[in-house]
């Protein structure tokens, strides 16, 4: 009797996801799925019908002393381009973004949507990897950037930029990353 019904909630989480993997019906069938099952059917639009052709980069650019700005530098993430931690920065990357997208619909005032983006994890650690980065000796604060980039041989294009955050000991000439306080990132000077 038990391997019955086991046998048949199988068969139904089946044929419910063979119907959500359908073109034309799909959607339609996930919207009336309850919200608790929803997790359990699986989505197959990694590789198609719209597959990822471009990878979000770190990128960051340092603004000097004379108020130029320094070219874009990509930052690879710790431990070398493969692996976990360049997925990580993928991830939060990705994190940002979506949140940044959101923030539009959610959030009217720029000031309280701009500072809620910037206390959050996704940029945190992004501002934490590009603050770490080796900076021109002349810089006096550095913008990271996210940039969609492919392995062609063209341009990467700019999604997303931060806002202008000091340097640590710029005035002194030694530059050394900031390390953002939360009372100073709610003043609007994360360092």
């Amino acid at each position: 009797m038990v391997s019955l019904l086991v046998a048949v909630v199988l068969a139904a989480w089946l044929l419910l996801t063979v119907v959500a993997a359908l073109p034309r019906i799909g959607k339609t069938a996930r919207r009336h799925v309850p919200d608790w099952f929803a997790p359990l059917l699986p989505a197959w639009t990694f590789f198609a019908p719209n597959p990822a052709t471009k990878d979000k980069v770190l990128m960051y650019r340092d603004i000097l002393a004379n108020d130029t700005v320094g070219p874009l530098r990509l930052v690879l993430p710790e431990g070398g381009a493969r692996g976990r931690p360049g997925k990580a920065l993928f991830d939060a990357a990705s994190q940002l973004l979506r949140r940044a997208a959101a923030g539009w619909d959610e959030e009217p005032d720029a000031r309280i949507r701009d500072a809620r983006l910037m206390i959050s994890t996704p940029y945190l650690l992004l501002l934490n990897r590009a603050a770490t980065a080796p900076h021109d000796a002349t810089a006096v604060s550095f913008e990271f950037v996210i940039a969609h980039a492919s392995r062609r041989d063209e341009e990467p294009e700019v999604v997303f930029v931060s806002a202008v955050h000091r340097l640590k000991g710029a005035a002194d000439g030694a530059v050394a990353p900031c390390e953002p306080s939360p009372s100073a990132v709610r003043e609007g000077t994360p360092c």
